[in-house]
């Protein structure tokens, strides 16, 4: 987001249009804040989802067109929609001096995110992604290059950037789950099942707000069920924490105001699901509990990646990972281990 509002700031100042865009309200919110702390020209500024662009240009939402789970998962979460009036919809289309900057380009293969950049600026809009993650689970890879330039030479890595005093240090501290009496099963069917065993766990679960409770505050605890984070939240507030749940069912004003309350320091514990996955900016977290991982490499980072950054008085960051006995979150699970040793500044600890 810093980068993405200096990029916007110079852009505009050399007579550009600049859309700033990403799949989440909430990151729009921030990617125009940024921008206006650098002080770009704000009436060359346009902050929208790709949602609204996709509808404006087709008729049909993203959550209807997007084809992979990652994709369909990040619009579907975002329900809000951006404001934009006819003539910034006008001028997107034309073919004036006009830049895209789309956030979270590891999105850009989707169908949806490639018809809104093609048409940009009449298919000459000068076209920049943005990504701690530029790869795709599904090997697409190639049309995120395709569609936003290829990768810009030094990468920046997390341990970069923690060696030279940009990001705090962080331990990954592997937590043994209870059993939950999970079935041996195969293929998605299998997961699906293993998946509902988990979050209706109660020994687990009570795991999980102990882990919470006992962090150092604030503390972010993720899943990938709304109902799972909605009970988690509700068990971290009879605990005696100022928590809340943050899911898509949640208006995008009352996530803002949950976000800046943590950030001032009025809030310690925000129960998220995919929400919390990409771009949130929160310095001020000192702990993460994964409730339910998953095997997504690119989620597996975005989520270590919401803790490592700099806040006066914080000195390094505590991740918790629970390591259940078998199935599928096990096999997950060895391959996040297998990631996160590929970052030399992250520690893992199993305790």
């Amino acid at each position: 987001s810093y980068v993405s509002g200096y990029l916007a700031k110079l852009l505009a100042e050399r007579g550009y249009h600049v859309y700033l865009a990403a799949m989440q309200l909430d990151l729009i919110y921030q990617l125009r804040e940024f921008a206006e702390r650098w002080g770009a020209p704000m009436d060359k500024i346009h902050a929208v989802t790709v949602q609204t662009l996709y509808k404006r240009l087709t008729g049909r939402s993203v959550a209807e067109a997007a084809e992979d789970e990652e994709d369909r998962e990040a619009a579907s979460a975002y329900a809000d929609e951006s404001g934009m009036t006819e003539d910034e919809f006008s001028l997107f289309q034309s073919e004036k001096k006009v830049a895209v900057i789309m956030d979270e380009a590891h999105h850009v293969p989707a169908e949806t995110v490639k018809e809104v950049l093609g048409a940009a600026g009449g298919g000459w809009a000068l076209r920049v992604g943005l990504t701690a993650t530029p790869w795709r689970n599904d090997n697409r890879d190639l049309e995120i290059y395709a569609y936003a330039g290829a990768v810009v030479e030094p990468r920046i890595t997390s341990s970069f950037l923690i060696e030279n005093g940009y990001a705090v240090p962080v331990e990954i501290r592997i937590v043994k789950a209870p059993p939950c009496g999970v079935a041996k099963s195969e293929g998605a069917e299998g997961w699906v099942k293993e998946l509902k065993a988990l979050v209706e766990c109660e020994a687990r679960n009570k795991l999980i707000a102990e882990l919470a409770a006992k962090a150092e505050k604030p503390v972010l605890v993720v899943t990938n069920r709304v109902k799972h984070a909605e009970l988690l939240g509700k068990m971290l507030k009879e605990a005696g924490l100022k928590a809340e749940a943050v899911t898509g069912a949640v208006k995008g004003e009352v996530r803002k105001e949950i976000y800046d309350a943590l950030r001032a320091g009025r809030m310690e514990a925000i129960v998220a699901t995919t929400l919390a996955d990409e771009g949130l900016d929160l310095p001020p977290l000192k702990s993460l509990v994964i409730a339910v991982g998953g095997r997504s490499r690119t989620r597996a980072l975005q989520r270590i990646g919401r803790l490592v950054r700099p806040w006066p008085g914080k000195r390094m960051a505590v991740a918790y990972e629970l390591e259940d006995p078998g199935g599928f979150s096990r096999l997950h699970l060895k391959e996040r281990l297998k990631l996160y040793g590929a970052e030399p500044a992250w520690r893992v600890v199993h305790l």
